[in-house]
């Protein structure tokens, strides 16, 4: 192991690089431009499953609440949660 590491410490010192002409290249922009649009459909998947989950939520304690006050409460309930989606565009999304 000890060899191997002095042997690379040799060969590095005598390798020079130019630093003007060691850049990532094409290969390089597309790694990164890959790895941009990857993250890019997965944020939009985790938006949409966190909207998903805050629905469920809403609608759990519109029915929790609902068992607590009895009917009427639920429809109050059920009216107010229909106007604020039908008022935010983006929940529709």
């Amino acid at each position: 192991m000890n060899t191997l590491l002095a042997s690379a410490t040799v060969l590095a010192n005598d390798f020079a690089l130019d630093k003007d002409t060691v850049t990532p290249g094409v290969m390089g922009f597309l790694a990164i431009f890959a790895i941009g649009v990857c993250l890019y459909f997965l944020m939009r998947s985790l938006v949409g499953k966190l909207r998903g989950v805050s629905a469920r939520a809403e609608e759990q304690e519109a029915a929790e609440a609902a068992e607590k006050e009895g009917p009427e409460a639920a429809a109050v309930a059920e009216a107010s949660a229909g106007a604020s989606s039908a008022e935010d565009p983006s929940a529709k999304a």
